[in-house]
């Protein structure tokens, strides 16, 4: 009788246990999502098109001033376009949503290291990381979708 109760009692910590494991599936790289942001108090809409891991565009909607600006960011390069103007940057020299969100789908990528990686309750993932110089959290769905990326004074909700 007695084995019996310890070998129950060590499948349950078994099961247990392995519930808490696991590792997060990649998050689907080639989207479209609307988006906002929110910064120093001030929000904004756009729509986010990811293409491949270092490759997106982010167009803002609203508010009226920024509507229609949008900004593109293929491996290191960043273009801006804005009424009929163009620029050319670095990525690595732009702050803001877009290159956090290049970075963030970057490692997002690629697999996740234990201690950054956490079940939330409800269901989905939460991942911590660093990018363009500030630490982060990202919430990801059951299958891997970002739904928002919080940073220092910048938070982004995806959908």
């Amino acid at each position: 009788m007695r084995r019996r109760v310890c070998l129950l009692l060590c499948m349950g910590m078994l099961f247990a246990f392995s519930a808490c494991g696991g590792s997060v599936p990649p998050p689907p790289m080639n989207f479209s999502a609307e988006v906002s942001i929110v910064s120093r108090g001030s929000k904004q809409s756009a729509v986010l098109e990811a293409e491949r891991p270092g490759v997106l565009r982010l167009v803002y909607t609203s508010p009226k001033a920024l509507a229609g600006m949008e900004i593109s960011i293929e491996s290191e390069n960043a273009r801006i376009e804005y009424m009929g103007m163009r620029a050319q940057a670095a990525a690595a020299s732009l702050e803001g949503a877009a290159p956090l969100l290049d970075q963030v789908l970057l490692q997002l990528a690629q697999p996740a290291e234990k201690k950054a990686l956490r079940r939330l309750r409800g269901g989905g993932w939460e991942r911590k990381g660093a990018a363009n110089g500030l630490d982060y959290i990202a919430r990801l769905n059951e299958e891997g979708a970002l739904q928002s990326v919080k940073a220092a004074d910048l938070e982004i909700l995806v959908g």
